[in-house]
């Protein structure tokens, strides 16, 4: 199943505007909340909000989640919150002022290579030098085995980087209240303990975006979040088609990013 244009426009619209409201809703006793990470029985109940909501309910990984819960039915959900990775946070060095996350890891280890080849000091080998039994052509394959090698290393290691999420970045998203639950600080105490985990995980708060309207961007503000005028190149589907929308209901859709000291 895919995602046209406009269906993502209604997810992307709909989710600012539950994300409005959830800071301005309700009256119901914080009681009996629990906060806990997301489970794997968690992912149906919120798909089925989000779909109901016109919200995008595909790609929902329990994993990325905390929740906000019943103490006494842990599987009654009040809210949820994500930080989801939208892909590497490498910059297209072939382009000026290329956006975070244009670039990819194959092309950086590419270049990588490249300028290792240039600083050699081992020339390539040419005419009779270039015959398997000239001492040229031995050091030339000695170089080009360790550049192998160190291509094998760089390739291990983001392999790595990417389990662990570091040099990621990532996406606040699906950052929602039931509307019986909403104007209790669910929504900023799901936040704040999404972004708690992220950093004590050695991960960057630099490295988090969010899209949410104008008029909600103090909020945001509160957990270090400031507006920024270089979005993620992964999100720039999102970008467009929220930005259309959000127009008619006179509202602005901006990008703002995280900080480092949060």
């Amino acid at each position: 199943m895919s995602w046209t244009l406009l269906s993502l426009s209604k997810f992307i619209l709909l989710s600012l505007i539950n994300i409005r409201s959830s800071h301005a809703f309700g009256a119901r006793s914080l009681d009996a909340i629990i906060y806990r990470p997301g489970t794997k029985t968690d992912e149906l109940q919120i798909s089925l909000t989000m779909a109901q909501n016109l919200m995008n309910p595909l790609g929902i990984d329990f994993k990325r989640f905390i929740v906000a819960a019943s103490s006494t039915n842990e599987k009654e959900l009040y809210g949820w919150a994500q930080l989801r990775p939208i892909g590497f946070s490498i910059r297209d060095a072939s382009t000026y002022n290329s956006l975070p996350g244009s670039g990819s890891i194959e092309d950086e280890i590419e270049e990588d290579i490249w300028d290792e080849f240039e600083k050699d000091e081992v020339d390539f080998p040419n005419g009779f030098a270039s015959l398997p039994w000239t001492k040229e052509y031995k050091n030339a394959a000695v170089a080009s085995a360790k550049r192998r090698e160190r291509r094998a290393y760089l390739e291990k290691k983001a392999e790595k980087e990417k389990i662990r999420g570091q040099n990621q970045l990532w996406e606040l998203a699906s950052v929602y209240v039931l509307p019986e639950w909403r104007k209790k600080g669910i929504g900023s105490e799901l936040t704040r303990r999404l972004m708690e985990k992220h950093t004590k995980a050695g991960r960057k708060g630099k490295d988090v975006y969010l899209l949410t309207l104008d008029s909600t961007k103090s909020w945001y503000r509160d957990f270090g979040f400031e507006v920024t005028d270089e979005p993620p190149a992964s999100m720039a589907l999102e970008i467009a088609a929220g930005g259309i929308l959000t127009k008619f209901v006179g509202g602005e859709l901006i990008c703002m990013r995280g900080d480092d000291g949060y």
